[in-house]
C-alpha cells in the first residue's frame, strides 16, 4: 500500500491530489419534472467538485465516508469531505481502479477489490492491521461480515466471481483465510456482481437473479428472479444495487425494477417449523436505469417509510431506456452522436405491489461524460442521519433533507401557499425568527390570494392563520380594507377572544353600509354595540341617509327603511329612546315593542295608543293589559273610539282578564256589527250585559239564533218557539228546543203549531219519540184532515212502543233474577254457623269470648261477629248501641 503527497492535515475530497484548485460548493440545479404542479423536492445536493480523479466506488458509514479510485486510492474522510491524514491517511491498496468496497459494522475495517486480483482489509486509523489476499480470479464483488472486528468473532468476508467464496480466519493468529464456496454458478448464470451481508443473511445477485443465503441453515432460501431482459441488459454493465431496509428486508434495484424482499420466518406445520423464505411485497417499474437505491425511515416505526433511487434517465422525451441499455452494452465511446443521459433521484413511496407514490423527482446536473453508464453511478445513504451520497465519475455530492426554512422557501417560490403554510405550522418552533416563519407564510399566503383575485380562499384561510392573535386579525383587516374587500371579513371577523380594535370593526360596517345594506342591518343587529364606537355609525348613517335623501326620490325606498332601522337600533344603544321610538313608529316596526319591554318604556307611548294598535293589535293589547296601572280602561277606549275594531280587541282581551264588566253592552254592540262569530259566545258565557238591550241589538240586526237564545234565557220560552217555528224547515230544532227545556206546556203548544199543518204531523211522531205522547198529537187531528205518511208513522209508533214494552218486561225480569240471586245468597250466608274460637275477643270489652272457667253466655250476629251478652247488654242500656244491631257492624257504617 502506498499514500501520496499529503497536502495539508484537512482537507476536502476535491483537494485529495496535491495541486488540485480549491474545493467548490455549488448548490446543484434541479429540474422539475412536472411544470404545472413541480414536485416538492426532498434534498439539497452540496457538490465537492473533482477534476484530477475518477471516483469508482463508495461505501459509507455512521462514522466516515470511504470512496475508491480509478488510480487505485482509497480515501476515507468524515461525511463532510474532510480528510484527517495524520491519523487515517489516504492509502493506494491497488494499482488499477477499485471496484468495491465494504466496511463492517464498528467501522474499524475497509474491505477493497480490484481488478488486479487482489482483495485487501484495511484498518482505520492504525497501520497496524491490513491484510491482503492474492486471487487468481478477478473478484466482482465483495462484502465484509458485520462483525469482522468484534471480539471473539471470526473475521469473514465473501468474494463474489461466478462463484461466491466465503473466506474465515477464527483466530488473529492465523495468517491465511481459509474459504469454501457457498453457491456455485454456471457460465450461464454470469458473474455475482452484486453481494451484501446482513446477519445471518447473504444476498448475492448474478444474471440467473438475486438469491439469499442463509447461514444459520447452511442453504440458499430464495431467489428473486429479474424481470428484465437479461440478454440484452448484462449485470457487468448495468449491475444491480442492494440495500437492507432491516435485518430482514432487502431492496434491489436492477435495471429499470425495484424488488423489495421479505425473509419471513418458516410456520409451523403438524409440530413441524417449515424453512424460512423470501416473499416479494413490491416490484416496481420506474422509468430510468438504476444505479444506486437507498431508504429514508419512518422515524415512528423506526422502519422503512420511502425508497430513494438513483438512476440515469433520457434526457430528451423521444429518446428512451432502450437506447441508454444499447449504448451500455457497445464498446465504441467516441462518437459525437452519443447521447447524454440525465442523472434523476426519485424518492418513492409504498401504495400497491407494483404501485408507488412519486414523492419527489430531481434532476441533477453532474459532470457526465458522453455514453454515460449506470455503473458508474453509485447512491447509497444513512437513514440515520437522513443524509445520501451520491457518486458519479468526477462528483461527490451529499444529499441532506431539506431544512424547514428551505422547504417553506421551495413551497413559496412554486405557489404553493397551503402546503408551505402547512409545513410551517408543522415546524414553528424551527422557523422561529427565520424569514419564512409561520407569520410571514401566512401573510404572504393571503395577500398572494387577494392579489391573484382569490379573495374567498384567502377568507377561508383566516381563521386558522390570523388564530388567536390580534394583530394578525388587525393586520388582514387592514388587507382587505385596502384591497376594498373588507365586506367579505362580516362573516369571520371574531368578536370576542380577541376583540380587535373598534376601527376594524367600523371598516367592515362602513363597507357594508355602502356596498350591502342587507348585510349592514343585519351586522349592527348582531354585533354588540360595544366592538364599535355607535356615536361614529350614527354620523355615517345619517350622511348615507341624506344622500339617497338627495336624489329626489317621494317615496321611501327600501334601503331608507333599512338604514332608519339599524339608526333606531343604535340610538337606543346610546339611550336616546325618544328618538328610536319615534323612528319604530313611523316605520310601523314591530321591534318597538321588544325594545318597550326591555327597557320599560311604556311611559313614552302611552300618549299613542292607536299607533301601537296599527303595529300589532295582539302586541299592543298585552302590552296594555301588562300596564293596566299605568293606563285604565276608560283611557284606552277613549283613545281608541274611533277604532272599533280596535275596541273590540281590547275588550275580549280584558274579558279573558275577568275585567271590563262595565264594557259588556258596548261588547255586544261591537260584536253585532263587526264580528257575529263572537257574539253567541259571548251572551253565552258572560252574564253582565243588559238582557233588553241586547235582545234589542239582536232584533235589529236580524239576528233570529241570537234572539232565540236571549228570548230562552230570559224565560220567554213559547215566544222563542214561535221563532223557531216561522220557517217550516226549523222544525227540527224547535223539537230540539223542546227536548232541552223538557216543559210540558211547551210541548202542548208546539202540538198546537204543527197540528194546522198536516205535513208536520208525521215528521212530529217521528222525531218527537219518547219525549210527546203520541196520543195527544193523534188527538189533536181532525176527522177530515188527510196527513200525508200517516200510516208509516203510526206503524213505527206501535213499533217503538211495542220495543219499550218489551224492554220493560226484559228490565223487570233481569231485575227480578237479580233480586232471587241475592236473597238466596242472603238466606245461605244467615243459615251458616258462627265459629267462635279461643283467640277470639270480644269488641266491646277486649277480653277473650272462652276461658277456663264456666263459659259466659254470647251474643252471636248475622254478619259474623261475637260478643259477650253481658257486654251487649250494658251497651244497649246506656244507648251506645242499637239493639239487636253488631256494634262492629254499626261504628264502621257511622265511620
Amino acid at each position: 500500500m502506498e499514500s501520496p503527497n499529503e497536502p495539508s492535515s484537512s482537507s476536502r475530497f476535491c483537494r485529495f491530489v496535491a495541486g488540485a484548485e480549491e474545493s467548490v460548493d455549488e448548490s446543484l440545479e434541479i429540474d422539475d419534472a412536472d411544470e404545472e404542479r413541480p414536485l416538492e423536492p426532498r434534498f439539497k445536493y452540496d457538490r465537492i467538485l473533482v477534476k484530477n480523479q475518477i471516483a469508482t466506488c463508495i461505501a459509507v458509514h455512521e462514522k466516515l465516508l470511504v470512496v475508491g479510485t480509478a488510480s487505485g486510492y482509497v480515501w476515507t474522510m468524515d461525511h463532510l469531505g474532510h480528510v484527517d491524514h495524520q491519523y487515517v491517511p489516504i492509502i493506494r491498496p491497488h494499482r488499477c481502479p477499485v471496484t468495491c468496497l465494504s466496511i463492517d459494522e464498528p467501522g474499524n475495517y475497509v474491505l477493497s477489490c480490484a481488478n488486479d486480483g487482489r482483495v485487501v482489509a484495511s484498518g482505520i486509523g492504525t497501520s497496524g492491521k491490513h491484510f491482503k489476499l492474492n486471487l487468481n480470479f478477478m473478484p466482482r464483488s465483495i462484502a465484509i461480515c458485520p462483525s469482522f472486528s468484534r471480539p471473539n468473532a471470526a473475521q469473514m468476508f465473501i468474494v463474489g466471481e461466478r462463484n461466491l467464496m466465503l473466506y474465515e480466519r477464527k483466530s488473529s493468529f492465523i495468517e491465511t483465510f481459509p474459504c469454501k464456496p457457498i453457491f456455485r454458478g454456471a457460465e450461464k448464470d454470469g458473474f455475482i456482481t452484486r453481494c451484501s451481508w446482513s446477519e445471518p443473511f447473504i444476498a448475492m445477485t448474478n444474471d440467473a437473479g438475486t438469491s439469499i443465503y442463509d447461514r444459520t441453515e447452511d442453504k440458499m432460501i430464495t431467489l428473486v428472479t429479474p424481470s428484465h431482459d437479461v440478454d440484452r441488459i448484462r449485470s457487468s454493465r448495468i449491475p444491480p444495487a442492494h440495500c437492507w431496509l432491516s435485518p430482514t428486508s432487502l431492496a434491489i434495484g436492477w435495471a429499470d425494477t425495484i424488488t423489495v424482499v421479505v425473509i419471513a420466518e418458516g410456520e409451523k406445520i403438524d409440530n413441524k417449523i417449515q424453512p424460512k423464505r423470501g416473499e416479494v411485497h413490491y416490484q416496481w417499474n420506474v422509468s430510468m436505469l438504476l444505479s444506486g437505491i437507498s431508504f429514508v425511515s419512518d422515524p415512528q416505526t423506526g422502519g422503512w417509510k420511502e425508497i430513494v433511487a438513483l438512476g440515469l434517465q433520457p434526457a430528451s422525451d423521444d429518446a428512451t431506456l432502450d437506447e441508454i441499455s444499447d449504448q451500455a452494452s457497445t464498446v465504441s465511446i467516441g462518437s459525437d452522436s452519443a447521447l447524454i443521459p440525465a442523472v434523476q433521484v426519485s424518492v418513492l413511496a409504498p401504495f400497491k405491489f407494483d404501485k408507488y407514490h412519486l414523492i419527489s423527482e430531481d434532476r441533477i446536473s453532474l459532470n457526465i461524460p458522453k455514453r454515460a453508464q449506470p455503473f458508474q453511478f453509485n447512491l447509497i445513504g444513512l437513514s440515520s442521519y437522513e443524509i445520501h451520497f451520491i457518486m458519479g465519475p468526477r462528483d461527490l455530492v451529499i444529499a441532506s433533507p431539506y431544512c424547514a426554512s428551505e422547504s417553506v422557501k421551495w413551497r413559496v417560490e412554486n405557489g404553493m401557499w397551503e402546503e408551505a403554510w402547512q409545513l410551517a405550522k408543522q415546524k414553528a418552533s424551527e422557523l422561529d425568527g427565520t424569514i419564512w416563519d409561520q407569520r410571514s407564510v401566512g401573510r404572504e399566503m393571503l395577500k398572494t390570494y387577494v392579489d391573484e383575485g382569490r379573495p374567498k380562499l384567502a377568507v377561508a384561510l383566516l381563521r386558522e392563520v390570523c388564530g388567536d392573535s390580534r394583530a394578525e386579525w388587525e393586520w388582514a383587516v387592514g388587507l382587505f380594507e385596502n384591497a376594498r374587500l373588507s365586506t367579505l371579513l362580516a362573516e369571520i371577523l371574531p368578536t370576542g377572544n380577541p376583540q380587535l380594535e373598534p376601527e376594524c370593526y367600523q371598516s367592515v360596517l362602513q363597507a357594508a353600509l355602502y356596498n350591502d345594506m342587507k348585510l349592514y342591518k343585519r351586522l349592527v343587529q348582531t354585533w354588540s354595540p360595544d366592538l364599535y364606537r355607535t356615536g361614529a355609525m350614527v354620523t355615517e348613517t345619517l350622511q348615507r341617509i341624506q344622500e339617497i335623501a338627495q336624489k329626489g326620490n317621494t317615496e321611501r325606498t327600501e334601503e331608507e327603511n333599512s338604514l332608519y332601522q339599524v339608526l333606531a337600533h343604535l340610538y337606543v344603544y346610546e339611550r336616546k329612546f325618544e328618538l328610536a321610538l319615534k323612528i319604530y313608529m313611523a316605520n310601523k316596526d314591530q321591534q318597538i315593542f321588544s325594545v318597550i319591554d326591555k327597557y320599560q318604556l311604556f311611559e313614552y307611548v302611552k300618549e299613542d295608543i292607536t299607533g301601537l294598535m296599527e303595529i300589532n293589535s295582539d302586541r299592543a293589547l298585552r302590552l296594555l293589559l301588562d300596564n293596566a296601572d299605568s293606563v285604565p280602561p276608560s283611557t284606552v277606549m277613549t283613545k281608541i273610539a274611533r277604532h272599533p275594531r280596535l275596541q273590540m280587541a281590547y275588550l275580549t282581551r280584558l274579558f279573558k282578564q275577568n275585567q271590563g264588566a262595565e264594557y259588556a253592552d258596548q261588547a255586544v254592540r261591537l260584536y253585532a256589527e263587526h264580528d257575529r262569530k263572537m257574539l253567541m259566545p259571548f251572551l253565552k258565557k258572560n252574564e253582565n250585559y243588559h238582557m233588553k238591550r241586547a235582545l234589542e241589538v239582536c232584533k235589529q240586526k236580524g239576528y233570529l239564533e241570537e234572539v232565540i237564545f236571549l228570548l230562552s234565557k230570559g224565560g220567554s220560552h213559547r215566544e222563542a218557539l214561535d221563532l223557531v217555528l216561522q220557517k217550516p224547515e226549523n222544525l227540527n230544532k224547535a223539537i230540539e228546543y223542546c227536548k232541552e227545556t223538557d216543559d210540558s206546556d211547551l210541548w202542548d203548544h208546539l202540538i198546537d203549531k204543527v197540528s194546522t199543518k198536516p205535513e208536520h204531523i208525521s215528521k212530529l211522531l217521528n222525531l218527537a219519540g219518547s219525549s210527546v205522547d203520541p196520543l195527544k198529537v193523534i188527538e189533536k187531528i181532525g176527522e177530515s184532515v188527510q196527513v200525508p205518511g200517516l200510516r208509516d208513522s203510526l206503524c213505527s209508533v206501535l213499533a217503538d212502543y211495542a220495543s219499550r214494552v218489551r224492554l220493560h218486561e226484559g228490565c223487570r225480569e233481569s231485575t227480578l233474577a237479580d233480586t232471587r240471586l241475592l236473597l238466596s245468597t242472603f238466606v245461605h250466608r244467615e243459615k251458616m254457623a258462627i265459629s267462635v274460637r279461643r283467640r277470639h275477643k270480644c269488641t266491646l270489652c277486649e277480653r277473650r269470648l272462652l276461658k277456663d272457667d264456666p263459659m259466659p253466655d254470647l251474643q252471636a250476629f248475622g254478619c259474623g261477629h261475637v260478643i259477650h251478652l253481658d257486654c251487649y247488654k250494658q251497651a244497649v242500656h246506656k244507648s251506645l248501641v242499637q239493639p239487636n244491631l253488631c256494634p262492629t257492624c254499626s261504628e264502621k257504617n257511622q265511620g
